[in-house]
């Protein structure tokens, strides 16, 4: 069994072996299947290496064949550095793509255009690994399927955000005891956490921690007895919580310190920089205010928020640590609207909250009355009388 499995298996000869038997051949010394036999081949595989030996032996004496070679290396080695090149500049290429990416593109966004992959059909593009490599996110990431939020944790977080709104000062320990009083098991691990997911930060005195690298990135603040004596000479940004009926969103808006006019919104599901330049952007469209002042927020704290600022030639302006007052005027504001609006609707999704979120802005800009500013509507103060009706209309 063993001689018949080893007598079927494919050998392998060299080019001398197979030239030095036809050779040997040619000299006539012996005859072919005495040679054949002696080296343990058929004879009809010698006579195919000796016809094959033979018709190719004129090609030796071909006095072009030398000069074939060399033209042949030449277009080698010119292919070669083409590819080269073609290499060393997709190569360059990938990496100015894979730098910019990140800063133009949020982290979800990269994510969503990397699954895009996953659902096409026929077969996508590039591997899905190397959409990820591009992007500059984990590849697990993109399977990664985030679990619905359930009713309880909606309950908790719509508490959560009435007793901040009306006790900035507390923190995890006393969200939970609220919580546990009625009736919700809520440990301060998980309290900290939903604090954390809903931007709330609680205001009180906290050891100081900060690194290196967080007193960088935190600017002074530029408002401390300002004298606030026109429209767009300064707005305060800053971001809140906003309940849905199965989700929740982010709330962010600019107000102007002089008119307390809303001149920028935005309104997204994600907690990152992005949505606050989108907010900027219309905010700056009319007119850029000297100075924005924010919180000490990681959004805010970002190099691309920076740049941002920086690029529009507009001062930044952070408030102190734990300093809500800083910001008093866009918080104040947040108040009245979960109060008077975002309390006592159930929206149940983006599209509605969106929709009645513009109306009551653009209620509380042009019609309501302001104390602070004479009794009269925000809008009224921030435009000029003769732009006053054209900014109504169109907003």
């Amino acid at each position: 069994m063993e001689d018949s499995f080893m007598s079927r298996t494919r050998r392998n000869f060299s080019a001398k072996f197979k030239s030095d038997l036809v050779l040997e051949v040619l000299k006539g010394e012996k005859e072919l299947n005495v040679i054949a036999t002696e080296n343990g081949i058929q004879p009809n595989l010698l006579r195919n290496w000796k016809k094959e030996f033979l018709e190719k032996a004129s090609v030796v004496f071909d006095d072009s064949r030398e000069e074939n070679i060399k033209e042949k290396l030449s277009e080698e080695r010119k292919e070669k550095a083409a590819y080269a090149r073609k290499v060393g500049q997709l190569t360059m290429q990938v990496d100015w793509l894979k730098k910019n990416l990140k800063k133009c593109l949020d982290l979800t966004t990269r994510v969503n255009l990397v699954r895009s992959l996953r659902s096409k059909t026929d077969k996508p593009e590039i591997p899905v690994s190397v959409a990820a490599d591009l992007c500059g996110i984990n590849r697990t990431s993109i399977y990664y399927e985030a679990k619905p939020v359930s009713d309880t944790e909606l309950e908790c977080k719509a508490i959560m955000d009435h007793f901040h709104t009306d006790n900035p000062t507390w923190g995890a320990r006393q969200m939970s005891a609220q919580l546990k009083c009625r009736g919700y098991h809520i440990g301060r691990k998980k309290a900290r956490k939903w604090m954390t997911e809903m931007a709330i930060d609680p205001i009180y005195p906290k050891p100081n921690l900060s690194r290196c690298l967080q007193r960088a990135a935190v600017v002074p603040y530029l408002l401390r007895n300002a004298d606030i004596t026109r429209p767009n000479q300064a707005r305060s940004i800053d971001i809140t919580y906003i309940p849905l009926k199965h989700s929740f969103l982010y709330l962010t808006a600019i107000i102007d310190w002089y008119s307390r006019c809303i001149v920028g919104w935005g309104l997204d599901d994600t907690l990152d920089a992005t949505s606050c330049m989108e907010a900027c952007k219309k905010a700056f469209l009319v007119v850029k205010p000297e100075i924005l002042n924010s919180d000490q927020g990681c959004q805010f704290t970002s190099q691309g928020y920076k740049d941002f600022l920086k690029a529009n030639k507009v001062r930044q302006s952070m408030d102190g640590k734990s300093r809500w007052a800083d910001n008093i005027k866009i918080e104040r504001w947040f108040r009245s609207f979960k109060y008077e609006e975002a309390y006592l609707t159930e929206w149940h999704n983006i599209k509605e909250a969106r929709a009645a979120i513009r109306k009551n802005i653009h209620t509380y800009n042009f019609e309501r009355c302001h104390s602070a500013i004479g009794n009269v509507p925000p809008a009224s103060v921030y435009y000029p009388a003769m732009l006053y009706e054209e900014a109504r209309d169109i907003a």
